[in-house]
């Protein structure tokens, strides 16, 4: 049977950040992703530019859960990103439209303890739904809040490394 069990797993020490502290959306696409042995993403293959979105502290975040089906023999990951893009202008508006048309988009988010991940990879993720707001009290949020989401065969890809080090023919744009 291919799916046994190979390695245990030893409690870890409590030195791990929640939070997300930059995302990376990719106008392009994605021909090639290499792994070493240790599953993690050293390479990525493709044309076009990552853009830099930064996020403000305590304000991003990802999720994602499995979804198996014993009757059908099936199971996918489910992932989820939301991000929150301070105060509401023209400039962000018509990204945010862009990304809203967009039915295969590539994301790689860097986590508050930098490691760098991708959803999305293979079947491309979308955002699911977003707020405009302007808050009511001085101290609110005036901005967007965003969800993307995927549906993907494996969990988010672990890069070897940041964004910049593990991409071949695709640029990266830092804000």
């Amino acid at each position: 049977m291919a799916c046994l069990l190979n390695a245990a797993l030893p409690l870890d020490c409590m030195n791990a950040l929640g939070g997300l502290k930059t995302a990376y959306f990719l106008a392009g696409e994605i021909t090639t992703v290499t792994e070493n042995i240790g599953g993690e993403i050293t390479d990525l293959i493709g044309t076009g530019s990552f853009y830099e979105y930064q996020l403000a502290k305590d304000t991003a975040f990802y999720s994602e859960s499995i979804n198996v089906s014993n009757v059908n023999g099936t199971v996918f990951y489910q992932g989820e990103l939301t991000i929150v893009l301070q105060k509401m202008e023209a400039a962000k508006r018509n990204q945010i439209l862009l990304l809203a048309q967009n039915r295969d988009l590539r994301i790689v988010f860097v986590d508050n303890n930098d490691v760098s991940y991708i959803m999305g990879v293979s079947r491309g993720a979308v955002m699911s739904a977003g707020t405009a707001a302007t808050g009511t009290a001085v101290a609110d949020l005036n901005g967007y809040t965003l969800t993307f989401q995927s549906q993907e065969p494996k969990s988010a890809g672990i890069l070897d490394g940041t964004v910049a080090d593990v991409v071949t023919g695709i640029t990266v744009v830092n804000a």
